[in-house]
């Protein structure tokens, strides 16, 4: 997690629309911004062209946005940009300005063209808050995290609204308003990011045994997969052979593992649905008795033509949550996160339901 310590500026808003009508005030208000994010192939993070048409780094635990393309250490005011939309299209460009921090030095595992992070934490300097502050509009994230084809059923490109809904996908309808589930969101020790409590995980509705009580989850846009406390990972990959092995799923056959994971199969056996791969599904069974479930699309990484992997990780020590929900296991998945209501939202893996991620309509507005 990269977070430079932010400079607390005065924050002003210009406007322009695609017709030569002049800036507005702050104060008038307006819509919610949209913005496509992609996947970068080779560093698995999440990028949006927000920084004048060059991609920051979408990264749900840093609470600040952090540049790397400006001179002085301490921080800058630098104007950001999206579009306005009514959750259907597109419907015209929008510039603000926004408090950033330096970071000159950037970590060396930005994708390639990149020039910083937009921090997406509850904070009052992270994007969507600087946002909600210029526009006028609620401290609310609509995240669709796209995936890079190394799943079955990959996109190519997602959709981030910021501000509220909707976020309808043509002919099918606001997906804000047909979630599966929700829960509320915590805070972890004081750490910037996303945290639920869950009761437990299970594994073909399977129950794995874990010690003590609920489990706190943390959600991260820039760890590629699931990462497991080692106290949990060890059940859960006992559960996860049980019922790899077991009646139910006769076509799954080890092969030797590719790092990082420790769970390989002969993809060419497992038979592929809309679903993913046919494997055992996975629920993280969250406060409130919802479950988000993780499913072969979400769960089986293709780490080449013949193998797909179990995405998901032993932890490295000190990982304080006991689970950290990875990129890869939030893809094709609309999030919603509420942060005036301390809520997360989710839907379904729209896989299932025929739609993806990329299925937004970018065509803007007449």
């Amino acid at each position: 997690m990269w977070n430079p310590k932010p400079l607390l500026l005065v924050i002003s808003l210009c406007i322009s629309a695609l017709s030569s009508s002049p800036c507005t005030a702050a104060g008038s208000g307006g819509k919610p911004l949209v913005t496509a994010v992609t996947k970068d192939a080779s560093t698995s993070l999440y990028t949006a062209p927000l920084k004048d048409g060059h991609p920051l780094v979408l990264d749900l635990s840093s609470p600040v946005i952090s540049l790397t393309t400006c001179a002085s250490k301490n921080g800058t005011v630098t104007t950001l940009s999206a579009n306005a939309t009514d959750g259907q299209n597109p419907l015209f460009p929008i510039s603000f300005s926004a408090v950033a921090s330096c970071a000159p030095s950037p970590p060396s595992k930005l994708p390639a063209g990149t020039v910083g992070v937009a921090g997406l934490a509850p904070s009052s300097q992270s994007f969507p808050a600087q946002v909600a502050r210029t526009q006028k509009v609620a401290n609310k994230i609509a995240l669709c995290l796209p995936s890079d084809g190394k799943s079955t059923t990959g996109n190519s490109v997602g959709v981030a609204i910021f501000g509220g809904g909707p976020l309808v996908f043509p002919d099918r309808g606001d997906f804000t308003t047909m979630l599966a589930g929700t829960a509320p969101l915590h805070g972890f020790n004081g750490s910037p990011g996303y945290y639920v409590s869950a009761t437990g995980i299970a594994v073909e509705q399977g129950r794995v045994g874990t010690s003590g009580g609920p489990l706190v989850v943390a959600l991260s846009s820039t760890t590629p997969y699931t990462s497991l406390r080692p106290d949990v990972y060890g059940p859960f990959v006992r559960a996860f052979d049980a019922a790899a092995t077991g009646p139910n799923f006769p076509w799954m056959s080890r092969v030797t593992a590719v790092p990082p994971f420790e769970r390989c199969y002969d993809s060419t056996k497992l038979p592929p649905t809309r679903l993913g791969y046919a494997v055992p599904q996975i629920d993280v069974m969250l406060e409130g008795a919802q479950n988000y479930s993780v499913l072969g699309g979400n769960s089986m990484v293709q780490v080449n033509g013949n193998t797909a992997c179990l995405g998901f990780v032993r932890a490295a020590a000190g990982q304080a949550p006991a689970a950290v929900i990875g990129g890869f296991q939030l893809e094709n998945h609309l999030l919603v996160l509420d942060v005036e209501k301390k809520q997360l939202g989710f839907t379904t893996f729209l896989n299932a339901i025929g739609l993806s991620c990329s299925n937004f309509n970018f065509t803007l507005a007449a």
